[in-house]
């Protein structure tokens, strides 16, 4: 039987957050999925990732990203163009894992959402997004960032050796990066795939997360990491395992 598939674009929240909701019609008490898209993208790009989780039964939210999409500012020029990168990236991470907290919010007391059964996903930057957020709100169950890292002291995107970066910016990084609250993340169903040749999110902090994760999950299911051959790219092999790691855990 086909099934009707619902796309809605709003604001939520009382910070006005630009999101597309994507689920079955008529769903009721369908898990939630926060989707978040890369640097530079907007929540659009998210969707066909979004639709197929809805067709599993998901309720998918989609979000544009602080500095993107219909919140586009030119804090994400400053980002990209100057040396202040890793100060820029790691406030736009930290306001994103405050935004996707008000989203769970937001979405405690609808119907046709299960906020007992949360998931997460996102690449490149999305994945980034997946990892703080995993370090600061508990309410992830199931989770499955996509070419991101938990690490915010590699040379990553258009950042600065970790060398260069001035002090008082590195202590805020050491203090906040999700790499160094790893045991939080323990408790959700953790997917992580990334690729070995990947000349814009390195593979050394996942690889270290997953050194730290191994023996905190041991052999529940509850954990796994895959290493591929290649660069920054998501393929449609990992967005399928993905959409099918979310779909079981949750």
């Amino acid at each position: 039987m086909d099934k009707k598939i619902i796309i809605q674009r709003k604001r939520i929240t009382e910070n006005n957050i630009p999101i597309i909701e994507c689920c079955e019609d008529g769903a009721a008490g369908a898990p939630l999925v926060l989707l978040n898209h890369g640097t530079s993208g907007n929540a659009w790009h998210m969707l066909e990732m979004g639709a197929r989780l809805a067709e599993h039964g998901c309720f998918c939210v989609m979000i544009d990203a602080v500095w993107h999409g219909e919140r586009r500012d030119e804090k994400l020029d400053i980002m990209l163009g100057t040396s202040l990168y890793k100060e820029y990236y790691l406030n736009m991470l930290l306001l994103m894992a405050k935004d996707m907290s008000a989203i769970m919010d937001y979405y405690g007391s609808d119907a046709r959402v299960d906020t007992n059964r949360i998931g997460m996903t996102g690449i490149s930057q999305g994945g980034y997004v997946a990892y703080m957020t995993m370090t600061k709100d508990d309410r992830i169950k199931a989770a499955a960032p996509l070419i991101g890292s938990p690490d915010l002291t590699d040379k990553y995107g258009c950042s600065m050796d970790w060398e260069a970066t001035d002090p008082v910016i590195r202590e805020r990084v050491e203090k906040e990066m999700p790499l160094n609250h790893f045991e939080k993340m323990a408790k959700t169903a953790l997917l992580i795939q990334n690729c070995n040749d990947d000349d814009v999110v390195p593979v050394s902090g996942v690889r270290r997360l997953n050194e730290r994760l191994r023996p905190l999950y041991g052999e529940n299911g509850q954990y796994k990491y895959i290493e591929y051959n290649g660069g920054h790219n998501c393929s449609a092999e990992m967005i399928d395992r993905a959409i099918d790691w979310l779909a079981e855990k949750l």
